[in-house]
């Protein structure tokens, strides 16, 4: 580009933000791997609601509906059906060596989203992510008020019929319980530049949160058996953790050289491979190094999963194993060189 003429490229991500997705899919790993009780309350109180309220925190209205499948086309869907046949390549020899391999347990979550087993723990999350974009997507034609009335609704239904809603197909009917996550995440968004003192908001928040979680007065969730903690508090307590999260980030960040901003984002743009390959390789462990202890678990795993992650987003299929377009990959990581082009 000549030098001169305005820079029209995509705004730079958020490090502060992606830092949040990177603790959230930490998160996932610990509730996966660390054994203790004290893991539900801790983390599944806002690891999975985290993931769709950031989806509604970066809402766009102004995208159609054929826009949104395409693009929810490359950045969920290719990487799902890409690691569903990669992860099935290891684990069915490995299963059919041990005698326990299964078609119905290899295409189970197809069926009933609730019965993805390791490895593929986390399959469920992503086709009921993609449902709840469409769902919301669609809604766009409505009134505002009714969106947030179908969402509610949506919220009781979880909370009355999460079971059933989690057995269904990939998983799709958690998409009328996560609807609400995804509203409350615009919410959000829309009262951000209102709050004058957002670190400490988000303290407050957070410290909040706690103390409910604390006391027994809001129940973990767990949205892939369908359950959605207690009614309606547990819903915005995830919801308040996942600004509260949001909030004091920023702040964090804005003190950090930009390096560490790169950092966070590059090991955001691998966190949905992350997300998907994580449970084999505990899956794995737990075959193999079964002297292992929680913590040295949770250790290799998040390392090796990164390590993947990272590896495939440098890879030449990185949009098919990530979802994410390899040129935004290059302008993170050559800034100078992206604004030079």
């Amino acid at each position: 580009m000549p030098r001169g003429e305005p820079v029209t490229a995509t705004p730079p991500r958020s490090g502060a933000i992606d830092a949040v997705r990177v603790l959230g899919i930490a998160a996932v790993i610990a509730g996966h791997t660390w054994g203790i009780p004290l893991a539900r309350p801790l983390f599944y109180t806002w690891h999975v609601p985290l993931f769709f309220f950031l989806a509604g925190y970066f809402w766009s209205e102004h995208r159609s509906v054929g826009a949104d499948l395409s693009k929810r086309a490359w950045t969920l869907a290719a990487p799902y059906l890409t690691w569903f046949v990669l992860i099935g390549l290891v684990s069915v020899p490995v299963q059919a060596i041990g005698g326990n391999f299964s078609v119905s347990r290899l295409f189970g979550p197809f069926i009933n989203g609730e019965d993805s087993a390791m490895p593929y723990t986390t399959f469920w999350f992503v086709s009921a992510l993609f449902a709840t974009i469409v769902l919301r997507r669609l809604l766009g034609f409505l009134p505002k008020a009714m969106a947030w009335v179908i969402a509610i609704g949506g919220g009781v239904a979880g909370v009355l019929l999460g079971p059933a809603l989690a057995k269904s197909p990939l998983a799709i009917g958690s998409a009328l319980g996560c609807l609400i996550f995804v509203l409350l995440g615009q919410l959000a968004r829309n009262l951000h530049p209102r709050i004058a003192r957002p670190g400490t908001v988000g303290l407050a928040l957070l410290v909040a949160s706690a103390v409910l979680v604390a006391t027994g007065v809001s129940a973990p969730l767990d949205i892939k058996q369908g359950n959605y903690g207690t009614p309606g508090v547990s819903i915005l307590v995830a919801a308040a953790i996942s600004f509260g999260l949001v909030l004091v980030s920023e702040p964090i960040f804005r003190h950090l050289p930009a390096a560490v901003h790169r950092g966070a984002t590059i090991l955001a743009f691998a966190g949905f491979a992350v997300v998907l390959v994580h449970p084999l390789v505990f899956w794995l462990m737990l075959k193999f190094t079964p002297w292992a202890g929680h913590w040295l678990i949770f250790a290799v795993t998040l390392t090796v999963s990164w390590c993947i992650g990272v590896a495939a987003l440098r890879s030449p299929a990185a949009r098919w194993l990530t979802g994410v377009d390899p040129t935004r990959v290059r302008a993170t990581v050559h800034p100078t060189r992206a604004r030079a082009a």
